[in-house]
Parts: structure tokens; C-alpha cells; sequence
């Protein structure tokens, strides 16, 4: 099986503390990632500058603010790789993230979709990281799919940012999508203040309201909903 490119598409909004360190973790990847994109989705600090820093390899798009979602989606769409992945902007990447992922892919090519474990982490005042425990991570920074698959049916919704992680993975359930989950924890997500999701309620409200809408759909039409 010839594996192909990998591409990888990074939103970043503001992230000019962190953006270095995520880049700096595709490039560890023990199988080499071939293309890294990056939206900058309207910025106003130091991440067009760090950008610059960068170094070759890594292309750069810019939008005005439309969030996560419409930044992974217009990433995808100017990618050129036969393989998708994501990061956002303040997480991080394992080594062997890649290269334990695209082995389900050769074993099973069959899969659309492998996610990977994932730990959240935070970093103290001295710079000691402390993480959480290990866990199946359906987030797009622990996933790897085809770009032909996600263009043609695993688009964000856009309309539900930043609710649109819950909502992406109920679409790939409702689409029937074959999924796989590998043992290997694949990528760490910081947590900080500014985190998206870590903001006001969190989002959960509106979470629930998806997956009550959801499993409804399910009900009304067994092939349209939950399965």
C-alpha cells in the first residue's frame, strides 16, 4: 500500500505562545509529515511574527475570525496530502503519532477515521508540565483521516463553533464512518485560561442540546440519527 503525504492543518487564533511548540512537535514525528498548514484566524497578536520564524515547510493562510472550525475546513481544502490530520494551536503532538496511525490504515484500509489516546496537561509557574492520565480522545488532534473522506462527507460545522468537536464526532457516527482507535497516547491538550472551551460554561449546554437533537433524529429515523 502506498501510504502517500500527510497533511497538517493548525487554526490558530492568537496563539503566538504556543505555536512554536506545536509545529516543533509535527516536526518530531518519528514518520515525517510532509505538509503543514497553518490558519490564522485574524490574529491581533505575535502569531503572524512567530509564523515568519517558522522556517520552510510550513504554509501559512489567513482569514478574518470565523473560529475553529471554518479554519480546520478551509486548511483541508488547500491541503495537498493524500492523509488529514490536525493540531490546534496550543496542544501537542507525540512522536509516533503518525507512524501508529497510518499502520491501522495500511493493516485496515477499509477505516476512515483513527483517533488515538490523549492527556490533558498543564504547566506550572517553573515550567514542570504535569499530565492527566491517558484516555480515548475522539478530538481532531488525536485523529487522522482521509482529506478525500473529510472533504467529501467530515467537514466542521462551522455554525456550531466551539461546540463543533461534539458535533463532528455524531456525524461520523450518523455517516457510518469505520473508525479505529489506537493504544498509543498520540497528543497532549494544554490547558489554560484562554482555552476556547474552558471559557464561560464551557459549552456544555449547548453539547447536550446537540446530542439531545441527536439521539431525537435517531428515534424519528433509525437510518438518520443513533445507532
Amino acid at each position: 500500500m502506498n501510504l502517500g503525504s500527510v497533511s497538517v492543518v493548525i487554526p490558530a487564533h492568537n496563539a503566538g505562545a504556543y505555536l512554536a511548540d506545536a509545529v516543533a512537535s509535527i516536526r518530531a514525528q518519528t514518520m515525517p509529515v510532509q505538509e503543514i498548514l497553518i490558519i490564522d484566524d485574524g490574529s491581533t497578536d505575535a502569531t503572524p511574527e512567530v509564523i515568519a520564524r517558522l522556517g520552510p515547510g510550513v504554509r501559512c493562510f489567513r482569514q478574518a475570525q470565523q473560529g475553529a472550525a471554518a479554519a480546520r475546513n478551509h486548511g483541508a481544502e488547500m491541503a495537498t496530502g493524500t492523509w488529514l490530520a490536525f493540531l490546534d494551536a496550543d496542544d501537542l503532538w507525540l512522536p509516533g503519532k503518525q507512524a501508529a496511525q497510518l499502520a491501522v490504515f495500511q493493516a485496515a484500509p477499509h477505516t476512515d477515521v483513527v483517533f488515538g489516546q490523549g492527556s490533558n496537561f498543564t504547566v506550572a509557574a517553573d515550567g514542570t508540565r504535569h499530565e492527566e492520565a491517558p484516555r480515548p480522545a475522539y478530538l481532531p488532534a488525536a485523529a487522522l483521516l482521509r482529506r478525500e473522506y473529510f472533504l467529501r462527507q467530515a467537514r466542521f460545522d462551522a455554525k456550531l463553533s466551539p461546540n463543533e468537536v461534539v458535533a463532528w464526532n455524531l456525524l461520523l457516527k450518523a455517516s457510518g464512518a469505520v473508525v479505529a482507535v489506537v493504544p498509543e497516547l498520540v497528543m497532549l491538550r494544554r490547558l489554560h485560561p484562554k482555552n476556547t472551551r474552558r471559557q464561560g460554561d464551557g459549552g456544555r449546554p449547548t453539547d447536550l442540546r446537540l446530542l439531545r437533537e441527536w439521539i431525537k433524529r435517531g428515534r424519528d429515523d433509525p437510518k438518520g440519527g443513533a445507532r
